[in-house]
Order: structure tokens, then sequence, then C-alpha cells
């Protein structure tokens, strides 16, 4: 009998590969490790992949590429905008509006978007709507602290504040794709 639903719990370094280069991004420890549950679409699917088999106490060096992870690198999804659009009472925001920043935004549908705030001019705001670790293959390299079936209570909790997170009645917010009905997300999970 497979188990669909597995909370594993690991300690890792994630190492970015990209034209040649590698940067370590995060690093989780045997007392703080990453928890999460299997089979929920919580994880990137190549990492829950390479991970759902392996045993408490098990070793893991892994790579994803970065198709498999967060996809290539587009420069179409860097934008230019008036600073006009960045106002708030008629001043610029520039607590929140400067280089390196991350950002919420909406699309024109109303649903949101982060981007990365690029560059600030006396005329325009640069945004970049790629993922920060588009086009880098990712290294995770760790091991297994935890890995058993997940209890119902914690499958009940996760899905408890998936509904939580949808602002229905007129769609989902923190959805990837759906609609809400009967109070909770249709058709598509957070990640």
């Amino acid at each position: 009998m497979e188990i669909t639903n597995k909370y594993m719990r690991v300690a890792y370094t994630l190492l970015s590969h990209r034209d040649g280069e590698c940067e370590e991004v995060e690093k989780t420890t045997r007392e703080q490790p990453f928890g999460f549950l299997t089979g929920v679409g919580y994880t990137l699917d190549a990492f829950e992949e390479n991970l759902k088999e392996l045993k408490k106490g098990d070793k893991f060096d892994f790579t994803i590429t970065s198709a498999d992870a967060y996809g290539e690198y587009d420069p179409d999804h860097v934008q230019d905008f008036d600073r006009e659009v960045f106002t708030i009472d008629g001043k610029f925001d520039s607590a929140h509006i400067f280089a390196g920043n991350v950002v919420e935004m909406m699309r024109a549908d109303g649903s949101p978007i982060l981007g990365t705030v690029k560059e600030v001019t006396p005329l325009k705001v640069t945004m970049d709507f790629n993922h920060p670790l588009a086009g880098c293959d990712l290294q995770f390299v760790g091991s297994v602290v935890e890995s058993r079936q997940a209890t119902d209570a914690e499958l009940k909790k996760f899905y408890d504040s998936l509904k939580a997170s949808c602002s229905c009645g007129g769609g989902c917010s923190g959805c990837n794709s759906g609609s809400c009905g009967d109070g909770g997300c249709e058709g598509g999970c957070c990640h």
C-alpha cells in the first residue's frame, strides 16, 4: 500500500547554479528543519520526488534543473512603469519602492503577483516578475530529520489553512487556479 501523504522534515543547504556560478541560497538545520506534507502541491514536484522515498537519517544530494524548478529567466517579465503608479496621496512610496525590494502588485485580472524592484529613476520604476531563482539549477544537500505518514489532523490543518486564505464570493486569493466554492479552493492549491 503506497502512502500518498507523508510528513517530512529535512535539513539542507540549497545551492543555486547559474552560468557557472554557485551561490548558497538557503540553509536549514536539524534543530530548525524544513517541514512539509507530500502530495499536496506545497513544494516543487521534483523536490518532493527526490525525497519522498527516503527515511529518517537518509542523506541526499540532488540537483533540480531550472526547467523543473522555477523555469528559465524571461527578459519579457521585466517591465518599466511610470513612477506615478507607485504614488500614495501624491507622494512616491520610497519606503517600499527601492532597488532589491520585493513588492506585491496586481495583474490585469486582479490577481496578485510579486515583483522585485530592479531600478528606480526619476521617471520610471523597473520591475522584474521572474522568480528570484529563475534560470538556476537548484542543488539540495542534506539529510532527512523525519519521514512518516501524515496524520489526518495534519492534513486537515493544511487544507483549513488554504480555505482561510480564500476570499470567496469573488475568487481565490492564494490559489494557483480554480474558483472558490463552498468556502474552499477548487482546482488549485497554494505553493
